[in-house]
């Protein structure tokens, strides 16, 4: 009887296996092998609070058995107990050291509280077992928790040459790569997910962010009808195909699958933030503001709607409301990292002659350049400026003032009157479109790389520096970037010689040119140490124009004071505004903006013809 309850088990026929079970007890009540798997059968049937009794008493009938021990820690951990789970894991491997299911078990169940202990456990469980794929995936699971994303894609490429048929592997694998920005490699694994797994909505949802990532967005929105035809009530796959109309210039349907969103999780913060960017790709600024207005009633939406509506604001010139919601990047949903100090933050009022203010840079390399301008400014005040850059730009920031002290990353000098980030300057300076800091040159090249640059640039020709590339990790995404083949119009002027900035993102494509477009390269020691822009400052001073996508080299051109002409995607970042086509920021920067969402054609043809004029 018990083979044929076994076997009843096996095939999932849970109620007529529970009823052979049970038959077996009433006949033999001291039967501990038959009580685990009754409580085992609950388990699986997802019931753990009516295994717990079962196990309960099977441990007292046989308390030497590590195992009857590990499944009653699991039906503890699934009833909620967690104490109970771990005295239970415990008190297995009292009883034997290396039993493999204990440490495993216990590391599932520290995952949350303790998630170093969780690796510890997961890691013994390993080297007991090192076939064992899941107890790779659950370490990886934890080492993603913790932000360890290398580590986490070893242990899940671990877990998936172990299970190279399991959908799942193949997701997490790809899931990993992605947190490592490293888009183009995790599409095999989500595909291959997809594939193994055809009718699973949340495995077309996971293959549908890479795809976004990578601007493949005709792919990304069949990917995601495909994810809401099989699970419609997957409110977050609504939000990317609103993301993705938005994107593709169709924000008036985008609106539609935010209000989607919103209906199955009204409690998604990023089906309302998605709803704003949607009213205000269509135009609708004034309707993205009222709605954020609503938005911050909702304690749990108030940071992230004042951080947006901050953006909204200084993008049309609202600066003295917007600076104010812009501190609000400090509490919404992923806030900006700050440091905490028991000296007062300096916003502004306070007079700061003979006190020591400490600046620290936050965000990108190009915020930190951009918003450098103002330090200069206090030291003017009569104050004594300490300031901590990312530590690659500590080298570009020397050449900033020689009345600043420049420090490592993060590194705060022994004493100190006041602190304040960086892009809180504005705020406290009262910055005005009428009134910012706009005298370039503020920061300077290094004469002897100057020198150096020069030579190797040479003085024939038009000499364009171009980078059409910024980091795949912004908010901004990869939209505000150009493809490198857009420049033909420019390569085609005779004269004309364009000369690569770019740095890692985007020199895959320079194999790829159009026929007759010739892109040049300034070797592999450019810019190679570990100081940021060193090289691309020197080169920048030997070029006649500088045309770069939104990113950092547009604002190091801007602060170096050189000709640059940016090229800005059809809704930029809130620093450039709504239409102008120059900025306040850089008095030597043209703006040039696509005519609809994607079009550079457009943006490409109108600088070509300006350089034609110019050289006419």
């Amino acid at each position: 009887m018990l083979e044929q309850a076994l076997a009843l088990h096996r095939q999932g026929r849970l109620p007529e296996a529970e009823k052979a079970y049970r038959a077996i007890l009433a006949r033999d009540p001291s039967n501990a092998e038959v009580g685990h798997l009754l409580g085992t059968l609950a388990l699986d049937a997802g019931l753990p609070q009516a295994a717990v009794p079962i196990l309960e008493h099977v441990v007292t009938l046989q308390p030497a058995n590590p195992a009857f021990h590990v499944s009653l820690g699991t039906s503890y951990a699934q009833a909620g107990h967690p104490a109970d789970a771990l005295r239970s894991f415990d008190q297995a491997l009292t009883l034997d050291d290396a039993f493999f299911p204990a440490h495993f078990q216990r590391g599932i169940a520290l995952m949350e509280p303790d998630p170093e202990a969780a690796l510890t456990a997961l890691g013994r469980a390993i080297a007991l077992q090192p076939d064992s794929a899941p107890a790779d995936n659950y370490r990886a699971i934890v080492l993603t928790h913790l932000g360890r994303f290398d580590e986490a894609f070893e242990s899940f490429s671990r877990a998936l040459e172990l299970a190279r048929d399991n959908p799942m592997a193949h997701s997490n694998c790809g899931a990993a790569l992605v947190r490592l920005g490293r888009h183009a490699d995790a599409l095999p694994h989500l595909e291959a997910a997809v594939a193994l797994a055809p009718d699973n909505g949340e495995l077309h949802y996971n293959l549908a962010g890479p795809l976004m990532a990578l601007d493949r967005l005709d792919e990304a929105l069949a990917v995601l009808d495909r994810a809401v035809a099989l699970k419609p009530g997957l409110a977050d796959a609504q939000v990317n195909r609103g993301l993705v109309l938005a994107r593709l210039g169709r924000a008036t349907e985008a609106l539609a699958f935010f209000d989607r969103a919103i209906a199955l999780a009204p409690d998604l913060l990023a089906a309302h933030i998605g709803r704003t960017g949607a009213l205000v790709a269509a135009g609708r600024i004034d309707e993205a503001l009222a709605y954020n207005r609503d938005l911050t009633k909702n304690p749990a939406f108030k940071s992230e709607a004042e951080f947006s509506s901050a953006s909204l604001l200084l993008q049309r010139g609202d600066w003295e409301e917007g600076w104010k919601l812009y501190e609000a990047r400090r509490t919404k949903e992923n806030p900006l990292a700050m440091p905490r100090y028991p000296q007062p933050e300096w916003l502004g009022g306070d007079a700061v002659k003979g006190k020591t203010i400490y600046v620290y840079g936050e965000q990108g390399l190009g915020d930190i350049i951009h918003f450098s301008r103002y330090l200069p400014l206090l030291a003017a005040r009569g104050a004594k400026v300490v300031f901590s850059p990312q530590d690659k730009l500590v080298r570009l920031m020397q050449s900033l003032d020689p009345a600043l002290e420049i420090l490592p990353n993060m590194i705060p000098p022994p004493q100190f009157d006041y602190h304040t980030p960086l892009m809180s300057m504005p705020l406290a300076f009262g910055t005005r479109p009428d009134s910012v800091p706009a005298a370039t040159p503020y920061l300077h090249a290094e004469p002897a790389l100057v020198e150096k640059w020069r030579q190797r640039i040479g003085a024939d020709g038009f000499k364009i520096g171009i980078c059409w590339r910024g980091s795949n990790n912004a908010d901004m995404g990869i939209d505000r970037s150009f493809p490198l083949k857009a420049l033909a119009p420019l390569a085609a002027i005779p004269g004309v010689r364009l000369i690569s900035l770019q740095q890692v993102d985007g020199l895959d494509q320079l194999p790829k040119l159009p026929p007759g477009m010739t892109v040049e390269t300034l070797g592999d020691d450019f810019d190679s140490g570990p100081d940021a822009f060193v090289d691309t400052a020197a080169a920048i001073q030997s070029l006649d124009l500088v045309i770069s996508c939104d990113t950092s080299v547009a604002h190091l051109a801007g602060a170096l004071g050189r000709p640059c002409w940016t090229a800005l995607k059809h809704l930029p970042e809130w620093r450039w505004t709504l239409h102008e086509k120059t900025t306040p920021w850089y008095p030597g920067m043209s703006l040039f903006r696509q005519d609809a969402p994607g079009d550079w054609a457009s943006v490409f043809a109108a600088m070509a013809g300006k350089l034609k004029a110019q050289q006419a």
